[in-house]
C-alpha cells in the first residue's frame, strides 16, 4: 500500500465516524401534516366553491371531524401567465393531533379553457 494510500485511511476514517456522530444529533423524524383523502376533497370543494374567481382577500375555511385537520385557504393575489387568468392562493393546514401542527402552502392556479383551475 502507498504512502498517499496510507496517510488517506485516517482520514476518511475520521470523516465517516464524524459523519455518523452527526448523524445521530439529527431528529430521526420529521412531522407533516398527514391528509386524508376526505380532507383533500373538503380542500378541493372550499377553494373551487369560495376563492377561486372571488375578490382579493376571500378566505374560505374547512374542518374535518374525522381526521381533526382543518385549514384555511386565502385569495393572495390575481395575476396573468402564459395568457391565463391566474391566482395565488395560500393554504394553512392545522393537524388534529396534539402537540398542534401548522404547515403553510402558496400555489398559483390558472383558469383552463375548460373552466377548470389547475396549479401551474
Amino acid at each position: 500500500m502507498s504512502l498517499q494510500v496510507r496517510a488517506l485511511i485516517p482520514i476518511v476514517a475520521g470523516l465517516l465516524i464524524a459523519a455518523s456522530a452527526h448523524a445521530q444529533l439529527l431528529p430521526t423524524w420529521e412531522t407533516h401534516i398527514v391528509l386524508s383523502q376526505q380532507d383533500l376533497d373538503m380542500i378541493h370543494s372550499a377553494v373551487t366553491n369560495q376563492v377561486h374567481g372571488k375578490s382579493l382577500g376571500t378566505t374560505a375555511s374547512w374542518s374535518n371531524p374525522v381526521s381533526g385537520n382543518s385549514g384555511s385557504i386565502r385569495l393572495m393575489k390575481k395575476l396573468s401567465h402564459k395568457s391565463q387568468q391566474c391566482e395565488d392562493i395560500e393554504y394553512t393546514l392545522r393537524s388534529g393531533g396534539t402537540p398542534v401542527y401548522t404547515e403553510h402552502y402558496h400555489f398559483t392556479s390558472c383558469l383552463q379553457p375548460d373552466g377548470t383551475w389547475k396549479i401551474a
